[in-house]
């Protein structure tokens, strides 16, 4: 028995060494670095905004000043485009950068891409470019975590871990919402759930939206909004619980109302993910032939004079075509129905043009926002549909949050990330079950349809722009006792990109043909494929995974 104790204890102080210190050290100082940081630039970020706003209002009152408006749009496409040439990882959005980073196939210089994605968000912010500042703030917060691990000098088996972490800070921190920053780290950054990534992600996102709303009680500063709901959306009404519907046509009607929204909003989501992917490729094509800055100074020059003109024919219409969208999304919210279904596919068109314009110009800015945006308006154009059709014009906020949150799960596949959303964001408080059934049909849909999902698309992008080579190469490595990977399954274990463990050799001799719930124990030889363009890096990330005393600095 006392053999047995003593085992036990042995194997939890390795856990404790190997997994739980590791997790708290990197993972928390990751969080409440990027807590602080994330926030003060959302903070800031509103305030560019802000003044954006009045600029492009203070021109339309003093027309003499339309030169220097457009002068100094061409200045700040001009600055954007020196910054992308010292910094060309700050391109367009920062999420599926992060992505490549977290699953090693891209690398960056942490300090130079943090601060160059700050400068270069903010002069998209303050030109009022339609991007958001969500997938910066992703990247910002990635980049935090690697430069923690980095000056802590912590092992490369622990790197991307903390990285999948800072990413879900990142997000919990800009909406506001610690659960969608867990599981935006799992499903979306890994696609997988395991329990050190939820470790992990949960050490940072906890730590680092702590950090956040303790400054916002000390700052005191509304636009910090550190203790209130992203979208604040008071006559929401949920559908009601089916269990409280008093006939079978209530229920049809509203299953229904949601089947609909599935199925048109996933459709329409591929539709703008073929736009975003093919548009990438059309513009490479035929703009390659002129300079990098004509690309930006079109794309500023284009959103001041549209911004213009809504601004002055539409009550509220810089809003509608200019910055990420959180406004747009609060004014179709509250008052979406005095809209008429034309002017809404004219938004929508507009928007939709400017913003393929400005990510395929390079610009930075995140699409995260941007996209809850086109479902919002998708979303107000269907309530105006099932209003007239018959709808209670109480749910028609709800058929807007609903319909938002499905066009996200749908274009980035992160299904149950966007049933969390819908409550964090917009305070949906009922049964999850009618969200649940729109934004799995638009998930359903978007499967059959076989599209790759939006961010795994860009990444794909990114990589082939790239221009990096690879080869494929096997080689067997032997497992050590304290090792990483000791007494975890395979698919537990963040493996080097594009690398597959095709066979297990035990101590005792037997062959074992793995599959991803195989547990690896001290002294087995394990036989690896990888497909890699830098072998040095590969094998020295794998003997970390294998060699005794992993977790150390």
């Amino acid at each position: 028995m006392k053999g047995i104790a003593k085992e036990k204890i042995g194997i939890m102080n390795e856990k404790l060494k190997n997994i739980v210190l590791p997790v708290i050290a990197y993972g928390g100082l990751a969080g409440i670095l990027s807590g602080f940081l994330v926030g003060v630039f959302n903070f800031f970020a509103r305030y560019l905004i802000e003044y954006s706003q009045k600029i492009y209002q203070s021109v339309l009152d003093h027309l003499w000043a339309l030169p220097l408006f457009f002068i100094g749009l061409a200045a700040l496409a001009l600055l954007m485009a020196v910054l992308h040439r010292l910094v060309p990882n700050v391109r367009g959005s920062g999420i599926p950068n992060v992505e490549g980073a977290i699953r090693g196939l891209l690398t960056f210089k942490w300090l130079r891409t943090l601060v160059g994605t700050v400068i270069g968000s903010y002069i998209g912010f303050f030109a009022g470019l339609p991007l958001g500042s969500e997938g910066p703030s992703v990247q910002l917060s990635a980049m935090t975590a690697q430069g923690i691990t980095e000056m802590m000098r912590a092992k490369l088996t622990w790197r991307r871990y903390v990285m999948a972490g800072g990413a879900g800070a990142g997000i919990a921190v800009a909406f506001n919402a610690p659960l969608a920053g867990i599981l935006f780290a799992m499903e979306e950054c890994h696609k997988r759930f395991s329990p050190i990534i939820l470790l992990c992600a949960s050490s940072a996102v906890i730590t680092g939206t702590t950090t956040f709303r303790l400054l916002g009680m000390a700052i005191k500063d509304p636009k910090w909004s550190s203790t209130s709901m992203l979208f604040n959306i008071e006559q929401l009404k949920p559908f009601a619980d089916f269990k409280e519907m008093k006939s079978v046509g209530e229920f049809a009607a509203i299953l229904g109302i949601l089947v609909a929204i599935g199925v048109v909003i996933g459709a329409l989501a591929i539709v703008f993910n073929l736009l975003m992917v093919n548009s990438q490729k059309l513009s490479d094509k035929f703009l390659d032939k002129f300079p990098y800055w004509a690309r930006l100074l079109t794309a500023f020059l284009l959103t001041g004079a549209v911004g213009l003109i809504f601004t002055k024919f539409v009550e509220g219409g810089f809003a509608m075509v200019n910055t990420g969208g959180h406004s747009l999304i609060d004014n179709i919210c509250h008052s979406g129905l005095k809209y008429s279904f034309l002017f809404l596919l004219l938004v929508i068109a507009v928007r939709m043009i400017l913003t393929l314009i400005c990510f395929n110009s390079g610009a930075t800015g995140g699409l995260f926002i941007p996209m809850l945006a086109i479902g919002a308006l998708l979303g107000a154009m269907l309530g105006n549909i099932f209003v007239k059709l018959g709808m209670d014009e109480e749910y028609f906020s709800a058929v807007v949050v609903i319909a938002m949150t499905t066009f996200f799960g749908a274009s980035v596949r992160a299904p149950i990330t966007a049933i969390v959303l819908i409550v964090e964001l917009s305070g949906y408080q009922s049964d999850f079950l009618p969200a649940a059934i729109a934004i799995f049909t638009a998930f359903l849909v978007a499967e059959l349809l076989d599209t790759k999902p939006l961010y795994d698309s860009l990444l794909d992008r990114l990589r082939e722009k790239s221009d990096v080579k690879t080869v494929r190469r096997n080689f067997e490595v032997a497992i050590e006792k304290g090792s990483f990977v000791v007494g975890k399954q395979i698919s537990n274990i963040i493996w080097p990109a594009n690398a597959l463990v095709t066979e297990v050799l035990r101590a005792d001799g037997e062959s074992v043909v793995p599959d991803g719930e195989t547990v690896l124990y001290e002294g087995d030889r394990i036989h690896i494929v990888v497909e890699s363009s830098d072998f040095e890096e590969t094998e020295e990330f794998v003997a970390h995974l294998v060699k005794g005393n992993t977790s150390v600095k």
